[in-house]
Parts: C-alpha cells; sequence; structure tokens
C-alpha cells in the first residue's frame, strides 16, 4: 500500500491514515435501473423535477438601445469592494470546508476563494447562522477534530445542530486569511446573556486580529420565541434590553480589546411583526448603541420551504408543483423575486446606513430559507438571480451580500465537500451560486473605485436586468441578463450599448443549456463542472469574445437565459493566459479494498444518517418561522464507516501548513 505525498518545503511529518471498514456510498448520479430514486443527502441530488418555466406570452422587444452616463455625475449606489458578494458559511461546517486547525487546511476552499481574489480582491466571509447560538468552545475533542456536532435538533429548541468546536477553526480561518487576505464576520450567541458567553471573543480576537471585521451578537432574535430560545411574550424590548447587557459586559471585559465592533440587529423578517427599520427607529437600536456598532445587519430570503408547524410536508406531487410555481416567480420577478423591490423593501434602511455611516450588510440570504428548492436554488436560475439581487443591492446603498452555505441537507449550497473523507473521483461540488459570485467579482473588480448603477434595462422589463460598473465616475463595464429560457434562440436579445469613442469591446458569456439546468454552467468558457468534479479551479479555455462598434453603438447579444459582461475600455479585469493566480494542490493516492457500493435502492445510509434524518435536515439550518416539534433528535456524532477495508492519505504541504481534502 503505498501513499504519494506532495511535499513544497523539506519536512519530516508523520501522516496519520484512516483504515475502515466497508465503504458505503451514495453515488449521486442517476442510475439506469428502472425504479431508481436518489436518497442521498440534498446537496448532491441530481435529479430535476421541474420543467422550463413558461415564455412570455407577448414577446418583449428583443433589440433595444442602452444609453450610459457620461456626464461625470453618474446615478450609482456608493463605492463597493469586488468582494461585495460573499459567502455566509454555517458555523457547523468550518471543519468541513475550511479545514481543522492552522496545519491543515482544505486546498480546494482556498482554490475557490483565490479564483475570486483574483477578479475582484480578497473576499469576504461570514461564519454564523443558527449553529452558532448553540456552538460551545471546548479545549479539544476526540479524535482530534475541531468540531463535532451533538444532535439534530429539536433538542428542545430547534433543527440546527448543537455543536461543540475548538479554536482549531479559527486557527484554519486565520491561515486563510494569511493566504489570500479574507477578512471575516462572526457571530456571537445571544442564547444566554446573563452571563454572556463571550468566550469565542475572547479566544478569536487575537487569533483573526484585522481580519475580523464585526461580531453579528444573536442571530435573527424575531425567531428566538419560535426557536424556543425565548418565553412567549419576548419582544422587542426585551431584545433591545439583552443587547445592552451584552454591550456592557464585553466593555467591562479586560480580555477584550475591541468591543465596539458588533453588528445587528440581524432580523430576518420572516413571520413575525419585528422590522429592521422598526427596531432601529422606533425602539432606539441605533441611539443606545451607535457606538459601539460597525455595521448595520440584516437578514433575509425572498421566499421559503419551511415544513409544517408539525414537522411534516406536502405530498410529494404539491411540493413540486409549489417549486414550479416559485421558479416561474423567479423567471419573471414576481414580488420579492424581483432584485429590485427586494432592495425596494430596505429603502429607509439604506437611508439609515448612509445618514449613520454605517455600511449596510445582508449577512444571510439565498433564492430561499429552510435549505431551498431542489431544481430551483441548485439550479442556474440561481446563478443569475443572485447575481441580479447582488447588483440590485450594490446599486442602492448596501456595502456586502452574503450567499448562505447550508450543508449537505441544502440544495442552495455555492460549493460543498463531499459527504464522507474521500480523494478522487470523489471531489468537490460547486453549485449555481458560485457562478454569480465568480460574474460578481470580476464585474466589480479590484479597483476600489467601482460604483454601480441600474440601467432599468428595456424599460425595466420583468424577463431582463442590466448594470453598469462606474469607475471615476465613467462607465467601465456593463453586465446584462436575460431569464427567458429558450435553446432555439429565439428569445435572445440584443441590447445597443451607447459608448463614446470606442471601436470595439470585449464580452465574457455566463451560459448554460437551460435555466434549470444544474451542471455544463460556464462562465467565459471556463466552469467547476458538476457533482464531485471539482478541486476548486477553474478549468477549460477561457473565452473572451469581442464585438464591433460602429457610430458609437455596441450590439450586444445575451442568450436566453445567460449573462454577459462587456468590458467597454477593451481590457478584461482578469486574463487566465496572462494574469498569474494563487493554487493550491493537492495529491490523491487512495487504496481501496474489499469497498462496497450499494445501489440507493437497498441503502438508504450516507455517513450514518438514514433517508428520514436527512429529509428530516431540510428545514434545518436557516430561517424559518415555524418549528419542527414532531421531529425526534438524532444523536449524529457516529461512526462513519463499517466492515472491510480503506485507506485514505491525501496531503500537500504549502507555506507551512498541510493542505488536506
Amino acid at each position: 500500500m503505498s501513499h504519494s505525498i506532495a511535499y513544497v518545503a523539506s519536512a519530516a511529518v508523520l501522516i496519520s491514515c484512516v483504515y475502515a471498514d466497508v465503504s458505503t456510498y451514495q453515488f449521486p448520479v442517476a442510475r439506469p435501473t428502472p425504479g431508481y430514486t436518489y436518497t442521498g443527502w440534498q446537496a448532491y441530488n441530481p435529479s430535476q423535477p421541474v420543467t422550463e418555466p413558461p415564455l412570455p406570452t407577448e414577446t418583449p422587444a428583443l433589440d433595444f438601445s442602452v444609453t450610459l452616463d457620461y456626464g461625470g455625475t453618474p446615478t450609482a449606489g456608493i463605492v463597493v469592494p469586488g468582494a461585495f458578494l460573499g459567502i455566509s458559511i454555517e458555523m457547523s461546517l468550518v471543519e468541513a470546508v475550511i479545514g481543522p486547525n492552522a496545519s491543515w487546511v482544505r486546498p480546494q476552499f482556498l482554490n475557490l476563494m483565490s479564483t475570486l481574489k483574483e477578479r475582484g480582491g480578497s473576499p469576504v466571509l461570514r461564519v454564523g447562522g443558527n449553529s452558532q447560538e448553540k456552538a460551545f468552545l471546548v479545549d479539544s475533542l476526540p479524535g482530534g477534530v475541531s468540531t463535532e456536532t451533538q444532535s439534530i435538533g429539536p433538542s428542545g429548541f430547534t433543527n440546527t445542530p448543537t455543536l461543540l468546536y475548538t479554536k482549531g477553526i479559527v486557527e484554519a480561518m486565520r491561515q486563510a486569511s494569511d493566504l489570500l487576505g479574507i477578512t471575516w464576520f462572526m457571530g456571537i450567541p445571544m442564547n444566554q446573556t446573563s452571563p454572556a458567553r463571550l468566550e469565542i471573543v475572547e479566544m478569536a480576537e487575537p487569533i483573526l486580529e484585522d481580519y475580523l471585521l464585526t461580531w453579528q451578537l444573536g442571530n435573527e432574535p424575531d425567531l428566538y420565541v419560535n426557536h424556543n430560545y425565548r418565553p412567549t411574550g419576548y419582544d422587542q424590548t426585551a431584545y433591545v434590553a439583552e443587547f445592552q447587557s451584552v454591550v456592557d459586559q464585553l466593555r467591562a471585559n479586560t480580555n477584550i480589546a475591541r468591543p465596539n465592533i458588533l453588528g445587528g440587529p440581524a432580523v430576518c423578517e420572516c413571520g413575525t411583526s419585528w422590522t429592521n427599520h422598526e427596531l432601529v427607529t422606533d425602539y432606539g437600536y441605533l441611539d443606545k448603541f451607535g457606538d459601539a456598532l460597525n455595521a448595520l445587519i440584516v437578514m433575509h430570503y425572498p421566499t421559503d420551504n419551511c415544513p409544517n408547524d408539525d414537522g411534516t410536508r406536502p405530498p410529494e406531487e404539491e411540493q413540486i408543483a409549489e417549486a414550479q410555481y416559485k421558479l416561474a416567480q423567479f423567471a419573471q420577478h414576481i414580488g420579492q423575486m424581483t432584485a429590485t423591490d427586494f432592495a425596494g423593501r430596505y429603502t429607509e434602511m439604506t437611508q439609515i446606513a448612509a445618514s449613520s455611516g454605517k455600511p449596510l450588510i445582508l449577512l444571510e440570504t439565498n433564492t430561499a430559507s429552510c435549505n431551498g428548492f431542489l431544481g430551483i436554488s441548485d439550479a442556474f436560475v440561481a446563478s443569475l438571480w443572485n447575481l441580479d439581487l447582488a447588483m440590485a443591492l450594490a446599486s442602492s446603498g448596501w456595502t456586502h451580500m452574503m450567499m448562505h452555505l447550508g450543508g449537505q441537507a441544502a440544495f442552495y449550497n455555492p460549493f460543498m465537500a463531499p459527504p464522507f473523507n474521500a480523494s478522487a473521483p470523489f471531489m468537490w461540488t460547486v453549485g449555481p451560486p458560485m457562478y454569480a459570485a465568480l460574474v460578481s467579482s470580476e464585474f466589480i473588480g479590484s479597483s476600489g473605485q467601482a460604483r454601480i448603477g441600474d440601467l432599468s434595462l428595456n424599460n425595466n422589463n420583468t424577463y431582463m436586468a442590466g448594470y453598469v460598473a462606474y469607475e471615476n465616475n465613467q462607465p467601465v463595464r456593463v453586465l446584462l441578463i436575460n431569464y427567458m429560457s429558450d435553446s432555439t434562440g429565439a428569445h435572445d436579445y440584443t441590447a445597443r450599448i451607447g459608448v463614446n469613442g470606442a471601436s470595439s469591446v470585449k464580452i465574457r458569456y455566463l451560459e448554460a443549456p437551460t435555466i434549470i439546468s444544474k451542471t455544463n454552467i460556464t462562465y467565459a468558457g471556463q466552469g467547476w463542472g458538476g457533482y464531485f468534479e471539482s478541486d476548486g479551479l477553474l478549468r477549460g479555455e477561457q473565452t473572451t469574445e469581442d464585438a464591433s462598434c460602429s457610430a458609437g453603438s455596441c450590439a450586444i447579444k445575451v442568450p436566453a437565459p445567460g449573462a454577459a459582461v462587456v468590458f467597454l475600455n477593451g481590457d478584461t479585469v482578469f486574463d487566465a493566459a496572462a494574469d498569474s493566480i494563487q493554487t493550491f494542490a493537492t495529491s490523491h493516492t487512495t487504496a481501496m479494498h474489499n469497498t462496497a457500493a450499494v445501489d440507493g435502492l437497498t441503502l438508504a445510509t450516507s455517513n450514518g444518517m438514514n433517508a428520514a434524518l436527512r429529509k428530516a435536515m431540510v428545514g434545518a439550518s436557516t430561517s424559518s418561522s415555524k418549528k419542527s416539534a414532531a421531529q425526534p433528535a438524532a444523536q449524529v456524532n457516529v461512526r462513519l464507516w463499517a466492515a472491510g477495508a480503506l485507506a485514505t492519505c491525501t496531503a500537500a504541504f504549502f507555506g507551512g501548513a498541510w493542505l488536506v481534502l
């Protein structure tokens, strides 16, 4: 049995290999077996239960003009960073997607972040979510792991796991920051406030230092009653009083150097009467805590896919019908599924943020709470919608938007590690939302001077969206989006952009076969592949098209569906052929003996969980105004393997740290 270890620096190390017995894998690809039904984790579900949404009954204008402002005083948002669109990582997943400690960091994660950095500058990420509220710091955990999930609820409270963690996860975050300059939002629990649980601040502050941006104090307090964190009758007044108590304790704690980098109120406005604006104005939140806050935080999803109050869900055919209806809303820009309407919900908050000098952060969102919809959240429509929403917010006074990564039970993940510790071919899965972050970082760019303007494209046609990036008050890039899904090309549109003096422009396309495609998504001809196919690096040859301009007009065709980034000055943000990118290699050697792969029809377990528990976890992790009281608590600190023999060693040494798969 041989193991290949890649050394970048000379070092003598002892590699601990895991030997185990029968490996049972739930393969993510549909098998040509009659009656086969996928029963694995939601994050890797290849099935598509919905069909393409209907095209408009009246075809909109498909050839129209776009006017840009060259006058020096454009209507646009505030200056935003290229890292405007970031990732919100559920705290319980840090070890899985970042690494267990500073010496072992996931190269796939680093490659993904490096891809964003080279286009838009160092990424901005968030670690937190529901799991932050019941996460407890411990000195060590059995087996040297850095996180341990105790139960999947409700465990008296919620359907989110109770988490034990060590400082190793924060050390891994710091290592990633040292390599790529990543900065972080993190969370302080409010499940108890007397005394406040400030151990995470005392531990993380000296480790992360200036890489720590803001502490989110409490996660979605408007749902504390529904999650059984607080008794019935808990209201905004009680919340403000508790917030004050924690602020006082932070300031009195001599082990905390920066007590005044808090963010809030982090209300999700889902299913209760609470609103962020009301807390800030009517309850004096900003007046009381202005000097303790360095950011105003909002949490919100446009819709939800939460279970009923008793934890049950409708029959499958009703769920598919609901997803089909929601898909049409996303494609047609109806209500909160319209990016501009979503942004408009918070007009008063953007005004308050501007007048107070505080950045406004959408710290957690995605296509739908409670882990999203199968066939929507994991399809190309999610790429377009998240990109559209990010630009709508950037054009209206926001500073950051974070797409949530909810784990193996979520459909909407930007990316996810495999559900077991194996090397190639079982690599990472990069989801459609990650392409939104890729295009956003390139469209905004790394100049630090970009301001985004909404073009109100084609008289605000609901199947289209368009934005312009200004630098030094001059247009430099245009983003055009087409939500119509028609492979015949009959609903491609041509936008004729008015330019000053350009004889040609360059174009890069975000494309997929249909709006419900889950794979074969590319940007500029490159992609991250399908399920379990990615090491975090884009594959394929980068393609950039040239479009000639005549009489001050450049005709840009946008496919249905798809998006186009137009570089008005003829230069691109990142050229794969000329620009270097920091990459993090992996070495894979896996020896397997007597390894069994059991068909999904007879095996309903993966990583120690049966299909029923995986189905129950669809309601976990993200905002929900509903409880799942009928679900039993399930212990999940289980063995991952059983019978036969498996040995896996995967490692690479980089800059003093081992990068592990």
